[in-house]
């Protein structure tokens, strides 16, 4: 199967095993209604790409950095640290349960992998299963570079908000394009400076202690 095919793959594997359905915007930065594409497009700025950029892109990154070395203490570490840096805690059973059930469709996906230490640290609770951990886990081994890896993810959730937008506000095709255009542009930027940055690694016991963040 090419690459690409692959990605896709699992993708649609993560999506359908999102603790929240991906994409979903409901509300503007004030927390009233989303009315219109300008407030998408700030939620979109202020949050979303900045979180999947800083946040999801260099952890991933980190992973695959971690699965290198065999550190699979790092690789949980990273876990822990997203997990409290993208979700609020009062969802920590629904995390865990999404975890699990990715767990069992990854092994359903890719039979031939080897998921034993996340598993076991799932099961000890050291580890939540985060969707971007078992993203990297299971691309590495698809031997897809991680360079290739990232992007597919970022444009692959910048692509599922705009879906989701598109429907909400029903728009048309031409403008739901150039939207989408509009928010690739803006998440490769954002791409490109998180890879700039000189913020702490994720398997840095510094980026454990980071909080949650919201904007950057």
């Amino acid at each position: 199967m090419h690459s690409g095919q692959k990605l896709l793959s699992y993708m649609t594997l993560i999506e359908s095993s999102s603790p929240s359905p991906a994409g979903c915007i409901k509300e503007d930065m004030n927390g009233k209604r989303l009315s219109g594409i300008e407030a998408f497009e700030e939620v979109m700025h202020a949050y979303i790409h900045p979180r999947l950029a800083h946040i999801e892109g260099r952890a991933i990154e980190d992973l695959y950095a971690a699965l290198a070395q065999e550190d699979y203490e790092a690789v949980f570490r990273i876990d822990r640290s997203l997990r409290t840096r993208t979700c609020p805690n009062e969802i920590d059973t629904e995390m865990r349960r999404c975890g699990r059930k990715l767990l069992k469709l990854a092994r359903s996906l890719y039979p031939w992998m080897s998921f034993a230490p996340l598993a076991d640290a799932m099961q000890s609770e050291k580890a939540f299963g985060c969707p971007a951990v078992f993203y990297a886990w299971i691309n590495f081994q698809l031997e897809i570079e991680c360079g290739e890896a990232v992007p597919v993810y970022l444009y692959h959730h910048t692509n599922a908000y705009v879906e989701h937008c598109s429907r909400l506000l029903n728009l048309d095709e031409v403008t739901r394009r150039k939207l989408l255009m509009r928010m690739i542009d803006d998440i490769s930027e954002r791409w490109s400076l998180a890879r700039l940055s000189d913020a702490p690694s994720f398997g840095s016991e510094a980026a454990y202690d980071i909080p949650i963040q919201k904007t950057l």
